[in-house]
């Protein structure tokens, strides 16, 4: 019998008792089942080495072209005249956690979800979850690929059906993280509670700060299906990595014959290479799951106080 104040609690009090824990706990439950967390979808990844930004718009000096349809998210086609492939390597597992959870291929993109990674820290101290999959796993790959003496840029194309949710990032970036940790250009679209943005920056790790260098609002044209981020060191011996954007259509093809620039980031501070990181973040979460149970708890004891009380 459910005592309150010594006395039983009257039938009709048992009744919303029972109501308000069945509504509640429907409500969190509702909440956490419709709540599902968009995964950033990939549909190509475009590598250039050499050339200027006239060539790649052209297709020319073009490195690396992953469709990711192969169905291994770690091994990609050949590079461009060669019989090697591409080879990448997932950070952010966790223990207990299935890599495959985090980085899978399926229906011609690469799927990247943040959701269950390790926690990670940014420039700042501050904690969420990050996902990475970088290409290249060896120190010749990379120089090879990203060095300062010669042009490169990357681009990806990114399904506009699955844009960030609030607290969630997508993007690309180039890191010196085997070095000194003190360059790291990133190119991203995410979401706060204004709205969705795009946003260039930097993080040094070494200084402890994070530098917004341009940050505008998502605003896709007609027809696009496609957002396309790129990262672009233009000038051999040059110190800048520069990030632009563009829409494209179901098809692919570009929806303007040219880029919007948004700033450059300084890099290559102390070495003479980088790396390609395909990236995606989420915010850690509220405890949801203690919320359902002690709803879940509520509704239990609120029916069983009146099912003994028609016993009484």
């Amino acid at each position: 019998m459910c005592i309150r104040s010594g006395r039983a609690m009257p039938r009709h009090l048992l009744s919303r008792a029972v109501q308000a824990a069945t509504l509640a706990t429907s409500l969190l439950a509702g909440s956490a089942a419709t709540a599902a967390t968009p995964v950033m979808t990939v549909t190509q990844l475009n590598v250039y080495r050499d050339g200027t930004s006239a060539d790649w718009l052209l297709g020319n000096s073009r490195w690396l072209a992953d469709g990711f349809d192969n169905g291994n998210a770690l091994v990609g086609p050949a590079y461009t005249g060669t019989t090697t492939a591409a080879l990448y390597q997932l950070r952010g597992t966790d223990a207990g956690i299935d890599p495959a959870t985090l980085a899978w291929e399926a229906d011609s993109a690469l799927h990247l979800d943040a959701t269950h990674a390790a926690l990670s820290t940014n420039a700042l101290g501050q904690q969420g979850r990050s996902v990475r999959l970088v290409l290249g796993t060896s120190n010749a790959e990379w120089q090879q690929g990203f060095v300062q003496s010669r042009s490169f840029a990357a681009s990806i194309r990114l399904s506009l059906d699955s844009l960030p949710g609030v607290g969630q990032s997508f993007g690309l970036r180039f890191t010196d993280g085997f070095s000194n940790n003190n360059d790291y250009a990133e190119l991203s679209v995410f979401r706060d509670g204004q709205g969705t943005w795009l946003q260039l920056r930097k993080q040094d790790f070494a200084l402890g700060s994070i530098t917004p260098i341009a940050t505008v609002a998502l605003a896709p044209v007609a027809n696009a299906a496609q957002l396309v981020l790129s990262l672009a060191h233009g000038t051999p011996g040059g110190s800048l990595i520069s990030g632009s954007y563009n829409f494209a259509d179901a098809s692919g093809a570009l929806l303007s014959p040219s880029f919007t620039g948004l700033g450059s980031v300084l890099a290559f501070n102390g070495e003479n290479a980088t790396r390609l990181e395909l990236r995606a973040t989420a915010p850690v979460p509220e405890p949801a799951s203690a919320l359902l149970l002690a709803g879940g708890g509520l509704l239990l004891a609120a029916r069983r106080a009146l099912r003994q009380r028609r016993m009484a």
